[in-house]
């Protein structure tokens, strides 16, 4: 790919990122996004948290995409050493409120530029990971920032689109334990806990 092509990629993912910002942001403003916290949302953001006080008791994790919070509120009691939360401007000002403290932080940025300040031990992608523009050069970026012996959590909608999303997932990482949720209107959400490969002997590959 040229030089003149990749600038011109670029240029329209900014131009697009920027409009879902502005759309987003006025869309939460507006309460566009309360539909979030309704009763038959919880399970799939209360199972993401169970894996997470489950396999990496208080760690540090980073909530890519946290929208108004939905999987820090099931983070019942702080069990976590660090939290970071990142979204667009309004749903970052809706989700810090109340919450913010000397160990759970929160920063306005796009996911697929914001450059974490240091590794965590489990990165989050609830109903997010969709707007990564590459899914599988998102993944490698955001693993550079994965402790060594850390998991990938991630939820998504049992929409047929989304199989193929879960088959690029599943080539890459190796499933720790995977769960599909449905609510009483029908709607399903996969969940899976996810490390980087199995190396020699059954270990972690670094």
């Amino acid at each position: 790919m040229s030089i003149l092509v990749q600038r011109t990629a670029r240029a329209i993912r900014r131009a697009i990122g920027l409009d879902r910002e502005r759309r987003w942001n006025r869309q939460y403003a507006q309460g566009g996004w309360e539909w979030l916290t309704a009763l038959d949302e919880l399970a799939h953001h209360a199972v993401l948290a169970a894996y997470f006080t489950r396999i990496k008791p208080n760690g540090r994790v980073l909530d890519v995409g946290c929208g108004n919070g939905m999987f820090l509120e099931r983070l019942t009691g702080k069990p976590y050493s660090r939290y970071v939360g990142i979204d667009f401007e309004e749903p970052v000002k809706q989700a810090a409120q109340g919450r913010a403290d000397e160990k759970t932080f929160f920063f306005a940025a796009d996911m697929n530029d914001y450059v974490p300040d240091g590794q965590f031990d489990a990165i989050v992608f609830d109903e997010s990971i969709y707007y990564l523009w590459d899914l599988a050069q998102g993944l490698a970026r955001y693993e550079q920032y994965l402790a060594p012996d850390g998991v990938f959590l991630v939820s998504m909608h049992g929409k047929e689109t989304n199989i193929p999303r879960w088959q690029v997932i599943d080539g890459l990482y190796h499933v720790l334990d995977a769960v599909t949720i449905e609510n009483r209107k029908g709607v399903k959400w996969t969940v899976k806990a996810l490390a980087r490969p199995q190396g020699p002997g059954g270990a972690t590959a670094a």
